[in-house]
């Protein structure tokens, strides 16, 4: 899956999930799955956060592959403990959101992912699949954006969000003139 669709993707299922729940859709959460929807692929130099990793995605492939641990649920179950027990906040739920989306959508993908490693290595994808950069791949793409479309701009939804934007464009705009000053 191309980054583009794993960021549209994690960001319709977060949306839809949270909606359901009533969890605040705010500007840290919406961050979070943002980049947790990129950062299984900090295993691919080649890839839109790997190109941003200073190096560190070309010591994470030669070290595990593409689509190796990084794509896996044992690293996710520890990123979800290490993060919502430490540091629990939307910014880090969205994270653990955001990965989990990424590796669920790779399942659906004709190359599969590592769910057990480093237990088992083997590629598990499902039945039903889609080519990375495809037909199907594209139509997914627009889907998750109209399903993002009709959550975010929920009232119950857009309202904490342009909140949550509120507040951090004041922070900034607050310490930018406390420096200055």
């Amino acid at each position: 899956m191309m980054y583009k669709t794993h960021l549209a993707t994690s960001i319709a299922l977060s949306a839809a999930l949270v909606s359901t729940v009533s969890y605040p859709f705010t500007i840290s959460f919406l961050a979070g799955v943002s980049l947790g929807s990129l950062l299984p692929d900090i295993d691919e130099p080649k890839s839109f956060i790997g190109r941003r990793s200073f190096g560190l995605a070309v010591i994470i492939k030669r070290k595990f592959g593409h689509r190796g641990i990084t794509h896996s649920l044992s690293i996710w179950v520890g990123l979800l403990f290490f993060l919502l027990l430490l540091v629990p906040n939307p910014f880090t739920l969205g994270i653990t959101l955001g990965y989990f989306f990424h590796i669920l959508g790779d399942y659906f993908s004709v190359s599969g992912v590592p769910l057990f490693s480093p237990i088992d290595n083997v590629r598990r994808k499902s039945p039903l699949t889609y080519k990375t950069s495809g037909k199907a791949e594209t139509v997914i793409y627009y889907v998750a954006i109209l399903i993002s479309l009709f959550f975010i701009l929920d009232d119950k939804m857009l309202t904490p969000f342009i909140e949550s934007v509120w507040v951090l464009v004041t922070a900034v705009l607050s310490f930018f003139f406390q420096t200055l000053g």
